[in-house]
């Protein structure tokens, strides 16, 4: 089954001065195995939507489930791994090993398998085994993020949702992490991303959610989303649609550079058989 959004909205501080329309009307489904991709501008409401799947907030109105259950019910915390914007903040344990294995040892497993747990998740992640006895607030940046996403996986959860999780990574731990949920929703498991950086996500996306002013502004596949040109783009994209503006006849849904590559050696062949045919 999957995670069924129905009529949601929610304010920050209701009933106050202070009260703050985030989300409206929001109808959303997410089935397992799948990569979504939420976009939309600075204060949209993307990482409260978030928020709302595991239960970490609850609707104002309309009905968040998770298979059937309500987020905040034991069973969704485990078939649902998450992963903040700041790492930091959901890191608070004496070591990389306790924080990986918190999650697998808080739901029962024996420490047998706890460990099995631990190391895989480490290996996804591309982390060495000789971080494990370290702090986890002595690491950087990157590698408290990859600590945190390997504490999700050690669930191995059913829905994966991260907040900008390439963040502060440099180019080769973005490959890495990207590797890692391509990996991840190849084996069954939803991911479902936040993002800004589109020029990493774009190619792993399967379907876009874009969010405008609380509200859901396109739902669909990437190739549709490209097509209604009504968010942020990937840079390649971005390049295809102004060189298509200024009157070049290529494909402005392109995305990737070999794609572009070779739409553009294509209008290139065009442009110089039509000037051939009309210098004879």
């Amino acid at each position: 089954m999957p995670i069924i959004l129905e009529k949601v909205s929610f304010s920050y501080s209701l009933k106050t001065p202070f009260e703050t329309h985030v989300l409206r009307d929001i109808n959303l489904q997410i089935e397992k195995g799948e990569f979504v991709g939420i976009l939309g501008e600075k204060g949209a409401g993307k990482s409260t939507l978030l928020k709302l799947f595991n239960g970490l907030l609850h609707p104002e109105t309309g009905t968040v489930r998770v298979d059937g259950l309500a987020p905040s019910s034991r069973d969704v915390k485990r078939r649902i791994g998450m992963v903040f914007q700041q790492a930091a903040d959901q890191l608070f344990c004496k070591t990389v090993y306790d924080e990986i294995a918190f999650g697998p040892l808080n739901f029962g497993y024996s420490k047998t398998e706890v460990k099995e747990r631990v190391f895989e998740a480490l290996e996804a992640v591309a982390l060495d085994h000789s971080m494990l006895s370290r702090d986890p607030f002595s690491l950087s940046g990157g590698e408290m993020q990859r600590v945190a996403l390997a504490s999700a996986l050690a669930l191995r959860p059913d829905y994966l949702i991260v907040d900008e999780p390439i963040t502060g990574l440099d180019p080769v731990g973005k490959k890495e992490i990207l590797e890692t949920f391509k990996k991840v929703r190849d084996g069954g498991t939803a991911v479902i991303a936040v993002t800004h950086n589109l020029k990493g996500f774009f190619p792993l996306l399967e379907r876009i959610v874009l969010i405008r002013e609380g509200r859901i502004a396109f739902q669909g596949s990437k190739e549709d989303y490209l097509k209604t040109g009504c968010g942020p783009l990937p840079p390649i994209a971005s390049m295809m649609k102004e060189l298509k503006a200024r009157g070049l006849p290529v494909n402005p849904s392109v995305f990737t550079v070999e794609a572009a590559l070779e739409e553009l050696l294509r209008v290139k062949a065009l442009i110089e058989n039509e000037n051939s045919g009309t210098d004879r």
